[in-house]
């Protein structure tokens, strides 16, 4: 079994290691991938609006044991991703980290026209979820954490650690 990841920022490529760590299970960037085309593979790969990007490579490659996207939405978005990737295979999906100056070309012009278009609207609303949000992305926001890979860890057989439930207002 291989750990295989795309990132584009960094918060896949961390999630990889994390369970690399927690499994002993190698781990290896998909460009640098050189494995037989029987491999067990867990992919894990960024989202980019609701497409998993490098999953179409990595099935081409590689025998899925699963799937798991990381992104903004965390798996808020769950359903639109597993529609768009065509998945079958068992999938998990993880919040990342978000710092526009980690962006690169293309993306960081298109997050920073949408910052720009939202926020006098976000300003002005009355809405205290929408000024929270607006603020993660415009500051940024970190939420990789090995916890959220309890799932993943259970599907494969390992101990996980339990979640603590946060309190209202703790992050």
């Amino acid at each position: 079994m291989t750990i295989v990841y795309t990132t584009n920022t960094g918060s896949t490529k961390r999630y990889a290691e994390l369970l690399s760590e927690k499994t002993g299970y190698p781990c290896v960037e998909l460009s640098k991938a050189d494995l037989p085309k029987d491999e067990e593979v867990i992919f894990f790969g960024w989202v980019m609006l609701s497409s998993i990007q490098g999953l179409a490579e990595a099935r081409e490659k590689f025998n899925l044991k699963a799937v798991c996207s990381v992104g903004m939405m965390g798996d808020m978005d769950k359903d639109s991703i597993i529609e768009k990737n065509a998945i079958t295979e068992p999938f998990f999906a993880y919040i990342g980290a978000f710092d526009v100056k980690k962006l690169k070309g293309m993306h960081k012009m298109l997050i920073n026209m949408m910052l720009k278009a939202i926020k006098s609207s976000v300003k002005s609303s009355d809405d205290p979820a929408s000024k929270k949000a607006y603020e993660m992305l415009e500051k940024g926001f970190d939420m990789v954490n090995v916890k959220h890979l309890g799932n993943l860890l259970e599907f494969l057989g390992f101990e996980t650690e339990k979640e603590e439930p946060q309190e209202e207002g703790e992050q």
